[in-house]
């Protein structure tokens, strides 16, 4: 069969506008036929569709499965997935579908012909000849003028002031932008569903958006009960839909209702992508018509947050997503997500920066009412080892009765087994933080000692940026309301039991209750909720109140 003579995608697409807008039907079956369409399946769901209108019942995949069981599923989620046609398109594809009917006729009676003469093959011949010259008589173009064509062109046009007045709006600094579409990826059990519930409960608590849909295709019921993410639907009602346990046609009726919806301050969350990908996501031609979806939703007015999987790492190869190329072309920002477990750091490297002022950002997850704490990244990055090795350098300068020079520093670490280069990395990146230098007389080197205020690694600080939620974050049966915020005693860590996480474990904070008088280090605890920008003293024992400005650790 000649290629030119079908197309199965004009075929699905018509299929799928009628399905939306049923009312079309009633025009289009004065035009096509149930033989017009090529594929089988097709021709069938096309002949299910005119009987339920002939018996007056609605043209839904609801119907089709049930009243004709033959359909088959996976021709209806193709057919679910397929961009709607505009009603000022509709009609040229149904022209061009027409078109390809009749050629694959004319074929077929030529090829018959040529085994037996007929007239009455002949007749037909021609009459379809005609008929098809007839639907091209349709297609052709009126000639316009200058005139019309300018004014065109001026209604679509930039206009140099709307373009001069742009400006990027944050959702989340250096992180989220709205009206964009933004890639998460990682590897599985990294925490990526964790910190988009978090993101997306603290922007509905901060009102920078008004409504948030999350489209989960990974976790099950159990798993959001064993995380608690249903309190979130308590806190914030139907300003939060969640989607789970759904199939790919349920999940695909919500899309595409989504598609003809005015999505001004919403984010959209798809968890994770390659759930709404029908067949492979290393080729483009089956990935990009879900990016396109992507595209038509950001149109609407949404913010798009997907999150993707990442391949695991080979020793001559390694990428930032799995997956076709068009992940990332269709994408106006994408971060990869990598998770410190020393220090309870969700850490977002960005690779790809489109919109925005964007940089690599850390957060640390808060179980007990799904919040993000903003870490400093070299905090954030900070490792039990570099821990010992920072309390080593500490302990060697206190007891060193001369300033040492850089060489002795670092033979100090080695020899105590730590890397020759980490250990390098550690005293450069603490000069100016927690100790200092000068230079000596001699060949200029340089000369080590602590900074006077710096007695122990425990009284050092980390600068941390506290969202202010302490008035507005959700009361779970495990965060009971206090007037005095205390610190948490430990790291917990609790299962990610997504459906297609290996089962990996995530590092959340604890979900115990708060402790009012725990004395406990920068590594072992997160200060709940505050609005100021501060430090923690971490010799500090005794209650501290919301409202306190505290000292943190600085490193």
């Amino acid at each position: 069969m000649n290629k030119q003579n079908y197309n199965t995608n004009i075929e699905k697409s018509i299929l799928s506008s009628i399905l939306f807008e049923p009312q079309t039907l009633q025009d289009i079956s004065k035009i096509l036929h149930v033989e017009d369409f090529y594929l089988p399946t097709h021709q069938l769901i096309y002949d299910a569709m005119l009987k339920l209108n002939k018996q007056d019942l609605p043209i839904d995949e609801e119907f089709i499965k049930r009243k004709f069981p033959k359909v088959d599923d996976d021709a209806m989620l193709q057919i679910l997935a397929a961009n709607a046609i505009s009603q000022v398109n509709l009609f040229s594809y149904i022209k061009e579908l027409k078109k390809a009917s009749i050629a694959r006729q004319i074929h077929l009676t030529s090829l018959e012909l040529q085994q037996k003469f007929d007239v009455k093959l002949i007749d037909k011949l021609n009459t379809l000849k005609d008929e098809l010259e007839s639907v091209d008589g349709f297609a052709k173009l009126k000639s316009i003028d200058d005139k019309a064509c300018n004014d065109i062109f001026d209604k679509f046009d930039i206009v140099f002031d709307e373009i001069e007045n742009v400006k990027f709006e944050y959702l989340m600094d250096n992180f989220l932008v709205k009206n964009e579409i933004t890639m998460i990826s990682a590897r599985p059990g990294t925490g990526k569903s964790l910190l988009s519930v978090a993101a997306a409960n603290m922007m509905l608590m901060q009102k920078n958006i008004e409504q948030v849909y999350y489209i989960d295709g990974d976790n099950s019921k159990s798993t959001l009960k064993d995380r608690n993410i249903h309190h979130l639907k308590k806190q914030h009602g139907t300003k939060f839909r969640y989607f789970v346990g759904l199939g790919k046609s349920e999940l695909w009726q919500i899309i595409n209702a989504l598609k003809k919806k005015d999505l001004t301050d919403s984010l959209i969350v798809f968890d994770s992508i390659k759930n709404f990908i029908s067949g492979d996501r290393d080729k483009n031609k089956d990935v990009s018509p879900v990016m396109e979806i992507l595209r038509t939703l950001r149109n609407n007015g949404a913010t798009v947050v997907f999150l993707h999987h990442q391949n695991k790492a080979q020793k001559d190869f390694t990428s930032d997503y799995a997956g076709s190329s068009a992940f990332e072309e269709d994408t106006s920002n994408a971060f990869t997500l990598k998770r410190n477990d020393d220090k309870n750091a969700l850490i977002l490297k960005l690779f790809k920066a489109r919109a925005g002022d964007l940089q690599e950002i850390a957060f640390s997850y808060n179980a007990h009412n799904h919040t993000l704490t903003k870490l400093d990244l070299s905090y954030a990055k900070q490792t039990k080892e570099m821990d010992e090795m920072i309390e080593e350098t500490v302990e060697f300068l206190k007891s060193s009765r001369n300033k040492p020079m850089w060489s002795e520093l670092s033979k100090n670490l080695t020899d105590l087994g730590y890397d020759k280069e980490k250990a390098a990395k550690v005293i450069k990146n603490n000069e100016g933080k927690l100790w200092k230098f000068e230079r000596g007389d001699r060949n200029n080197q340089k000369l080590y000692s602590l900074i006077e205020t710096t007695t122990s690694t425990k009284s050092r600080a980390v600068e941390t940026i506290y969202e202010d939620i302490a008035n507005t974050a959700p009361i779970s049966p495990i965060t009971p309301r206090t007037s005095n915020i205390g610190l948490y005693e430990g790291l917990d860590v609790i299962s990610d039991k997504s459906d297609n996480s290996e089962n990996r474990n995530v590092l959340v904070a604890s979900q115990n209750f708060p402790r009012e008088n725990s004395g406990v280090t920068v590594t072992q605890s997160i200060l709940a909720n505050s609005g100021w920008k501060f430090s923690l003293n971490q010799n500090y024992t005794g209650p501290i109140s919301a409202f306190e400005k505290i000292q943190m650790p600085i490193l």
